[in-house]
Formats: structure tokens, sequence, C-alpha cells
């Protein structure tokens, strides 16, 4: 009887201490982990903070959007280059001035053309120097002409009194007809000498004309010449463009200043013509007068 109580003793120690056994292993169990992966606690558990560690890897993906950016900026800069030429600025202030009706007030004629007007002007100051000579010669000699009539018209007149004083009627009356003509002939070559100082001052005219027309191509010449210089500078050099356009400006009324003279010149020459050709009417009178007819 006691051996089975010492049995039951032993196998309730035994039993109790299984018991203990489990119930100080039970918090060590892994049902803990399991839980914590099944119902999403990782944002508390440490071992979940290496997932950022991927996020660095977003910075290559943030690399295209320098890309897309840097494609732009050509465009910006091939626009900005138009717009820091200065040379739109000249085309622009011509623009504005043709809204507003400003006009070219001396158009820009080709080096040839002013070369070959020059060469016109050349030989009208040749012809014109020689006319002015011609004529100067044949006033002259008309003017000589005159004094030989005059005295021959007195000389007669003096004979016309000898003749009257003396009675002689018939020898008077012949000699009132030679004065009468000579005196028609003086008249005629009066006439003529008139003719001549008008060629004279036509031939004057004509010169003090080519001269002012060399005067004003010249002037034009230089015009074209420094147009032709601010065209070569502008847009790239501000300064010298500026310094043209002011020559220009001073060259543009010189030579519509010439130009004005040189119509002037031409009105001068046109009125010595109208002159002339009333002087040749008349000479052409007196003319057939001394012809008697």
């Amino acid at each position: 009887m006691d051996s089975r109580r010492v049995f039951t003793l032993v196998a309730s120690a035994v039993l109790v201490g299984g018991l203990t056994t489990l119930h100080a292993q039970e918090p060590v169990a892994a049902p803990q982990p399991a839980d914590t992966a099944v119902q999403g606690y990782a944002p508390e558990s440490p071992a979940v903070t290496p997932v950022p560690t991927p996020a660095p890897a977003a910075a290559p993906t943030a690399a295209p959007a320098p890309a897309p950016t840097v494609a732009p900026a050509p465009a910006p800069a091939a626009a900005a280059a138009p717009a820091a030429a200065p040379v739109p600025a000249a085309a622009g202030r011509a623009a504005i001035g043709a809204q507003l009706g400003f006009i070219d007030v001396l158009p820009t004629r080709s080096v040839e053309r002013i070369r070959a007007d020059e060469d016109d002007a050349r030989a009208d100051l040749r012809e014109a120097e020689a006319e002015l000579s011609y004529a100067t010669e044949q006033k002259e000699k008309t003017k000589a002409m005159v004094e030989v009539k005059k005295q021959e018209v007195s000389t007669i007149d003096a004979k016309r009194k000898l003749a009257e004083k003396s009675k002689q009627e018939a020898e008077k009356v012949t000699l009132e007809a030679e004065k009468k003509d000579a005196e028609r002939h003086k008249q005629f070559l009066e006439r003529r000498a008139s003719l001549h100082e008008a060629e004279i001052d036509r031939a004057r005219a004509a010169k003090k004309l080519a001269e002012t027309t060399l005067r004003a191509l010249e002037l034009e010449n230089q015009l074209v010449s420094r147009r032709a210089e601010r065209s070569r500078v502008a847009g790239t050099d501000p300064a010298a463009t500026r310094r043209h356009d002011a020559v220009i400006l001073e060259l543009e009324g010189k030579v519509l200043e010439a130009e004005r003279n040189q119509s002037e010149a031409q009105k001068q020459v046109a009125d010595k013509d109208v002159d002339i050709a009333r002087r040749r009417l008349e000479l052409h009178k007196a003319q057939v007068a001394a012809a008697g007819q």
C-alpha cells in the first residue's frame, strides 16, 4: 500500500512538472511572428524598414525629367537669336515709316546711271564752252560790221546833204535810196549782234547748268557710296551705322539743294531759248527787209 502511494505522488509530481514546463514554454512559441505576418503589423516591425531602400532607385526614373526640360531649351535659344539681331531694327523703322506714309524722298539710283549722266553733263559742258566761244567770236565780228555800216550810212548821208545843197535832185534821190538800204542792212547787223549776245547768254546758262548738274551728280555719287557702306555695317556695328545715317541725312539735303539749283539753271536755259527764238524771228524780218523783199 505504501508503494502505491509513493507511485501516485511521483506521477503527480511528474505531471505537475510537465504542465509547468509547458506553461513556461508558451510565450516562446512562434505563433507571434506568424500572426504578425498575417495581420500586417509590418509598420511596427523594424524588419520592414529595408523596403524604403529601393526608393533611391526612383532617382534614376526621375532622370528622364531633365531630358524633356532640355529639349525646349534650344527652342527659346533659336527664337532669341533673331530677336537679338539689330538688323530687323532698320526694317522695323522702315515698316513704321511706311505705315505713317513716309517715302524715300531721294530714291537710290545705280552708280552706272549716275556715271552716264556725269558723262552727258561733261559733254554738255564742253558743248556750252564751244558755243560760248563761237557766239563771242561772231558777236565781235558783227559789231565790227555794224560799225562799218554806220560809217557807210554817215558817208551816204553827207553826200545826200551835199547834193541837196547843190540842188542835184537826181543825185539826192539816189543817195536817199542808198541811205535807206544801208540803214536796213545796219539794222539787220544790229539784230544779228543782238542774237549773238543772246546766244552768249544762253551758252553761259548752259555752262552753269552743266556745272550744277555735275555738282549734283557728284553729291549723289557720294550718297550712293555712303548708303552702300551703311548696308555693309548694318546689324553688326550700331555705332558705325548711326554715323553713316547722320552723314546720309546731310548728303540727302545737299543733293536735294543741288537738284533744286539744277532745276533753276534748266529754267534759265529754257528762258534763254525763248529769247533766242524771239531774236531769230526779229533777225529774219530784218534780213528780209535788208534784201529789199
